[in-house]
């Protein structure tokens, strides 16, 4: 009897607290500074029952809570454990760069820049060489569509809107934050500076090829951290590049790794393929589209068993490195979490455990706003803050 009277209790606690969560979502979302903007928000528990929704099935602009489908198609398609190789080949006299998708060679995983290319030198050296005539970065494993058309044009040129290649070095960008133009000759003058500075001649020119070919040998390779880390970067931190080389990576083609994609989320991950669409790999697209109802759709397929501490460890946690660095601190043992960010459009989509078990999954997306990103993702977080009080 007790113990029915236990269980009881319970469920009337958590009536109780379903009934009430609406009310408080609708007072921390009523903000006078964002009362003309678009807010979608889902909310829903282990078993997919809706608490709360707010336009959900209704279209908007994501911004880098994108990155969350392109993540999970990337290790769909590779598997955590994939690591791309940066070839090293010999062509009579010529060395050849080979790039498969790595957007990390020379970036923020190379600890010792002087050492990036020792693989690359000390493969030469054993094969007794001294002198090369040309330097050349392949980049044939793409195709050449290296800036999706669906950027606005206001964002070229910055760091976050790099163009996109098979071979990258430093991020392809520059030390002032600006992008540069041609990845594949950054990389190979980068390349031809060190051979230098090793000792071995450099006779010829550097120069990009962008044709698929033959090589005559491969002699050494570089690479790539783990699947895991490369995705850990683009979700904590909003990495862009990573997002697209490797979205990219997994067709070498925009039109083939959006198939891929688009095949993947509705026959397995199940979500209504009218309910998304996607032209980019990161989200700085405006006309990247998708409802609040499919991200936490996707959400929950991340959290079921056979994955929940994969993605759980990928998202971006309160108070430690990344996006949510500094926001919802409090939750930091309970949350994590995707943010977006671009002009006029916030976002915020995660899972949150409840302080005595089970989940809440949401996804908060305001569109259509001209307030300071600050007041929306304060009143973002009020909304985060009601979804967790459970």
């Amino acid at each position: 009897m007790l113990r029915h009277l236990k269980i009881f209790l319970s469920l009337s606690i958590l009536a109780a607290g379903c009934a009430t969560l609406p009310r408080a979502i609708d007072r921390a979302a009523a903000v006078p500074q964002i009362r003309g903007a678009i807010w979608g928000i889902d909310v829903e528990d282990d078993s997919g029952r809706v608490l709360y929704a707010r336009n959900a099935h209704t279209l908007l602009m994501p911004a880098s809570n994108r990155k969350l489908f392109s993540a999970a198609t990337d290790i769909e398609c590779f598997g955590l454990d994939h690591q791309f190789d940066d070839e090293l080949w010999l062509d009579r006299a010529n060395v050849i760069i080979r790039g498969t998708g790595d957007p990390s060679l020379g970036g923020r995983f190379s600890f010792d820049r002087a050492a990036i290319f020792r693989t690359f030198i000390d493969a030469l050296r054993a094969h007794g060489i001294t002198a090369v005539d040309d330097v050349i970065a392949d980049v044939s494993a793409f195709d050449r569509d290296t800036i999706p058309g669906s950027w606005k044009f206001g964002n070229l040129g910055s760091d976050y809107a790099a163009p996109v290649d098979a071979l990258a070095f430093n991020e392809n960008t520059w030390g002032d934050g600006s992008a540069i133009d041609n990845p594949g000759l950054y990389a190979a003058d980068e390349f031809r500076d060190e051979l230098r500075a090793a000792g071995i001649d450099v006779r010829g020119t550097t120069w990009v090829n962008t044709i698929p070919r033959p090589w005559q040998q491969r002699i050494a390779i570089i690479e790539s951290p783990f699947l895991s880390q490369l995705v850990a970067t683009m979700l904590k931190v909003s990495q862009n590049l990573y997002a697209e080389m490797i979205f990219k990576a997994t067709d070498g083609t925009y039109d083939g790794a959006e198939a891929k994609e688009r095949d993947f989320l509705t026959n397995e991950v199940h979500i209504d393929g009218g309910e998304f669409r996607f032209v980019d790999g990161c989200g700085l697209a405006p006309d990247d589209l998708v409802t609040p109802s499919a991200v936490v759709a996707l959400l929950r397929w991340m959290n079921s068993p056979q994955r929940h501490g994969v993605f759980w460890d990928l998202l971006a946690t309160p108070g430690e490195e990344g996006t949510l660095h500094r926001r919802l601190l409090p939750l930091a043992s309970r949350l994590r979490g995707k943010t977006g960010t671009i002009n006029g459009v916030n976002a915020l989509s995660g899972i949150v455990t409840g302080a005595h078990g089970g989940n809440r999954y949401f996804s908060i997306i305001v569109n259509h706003h001209i307030a300071s990103s600050s007041a929306v993702t304060r009143a973002i977080d009020a909304v985060v803050n009601a979804i967790a009080d459970f």
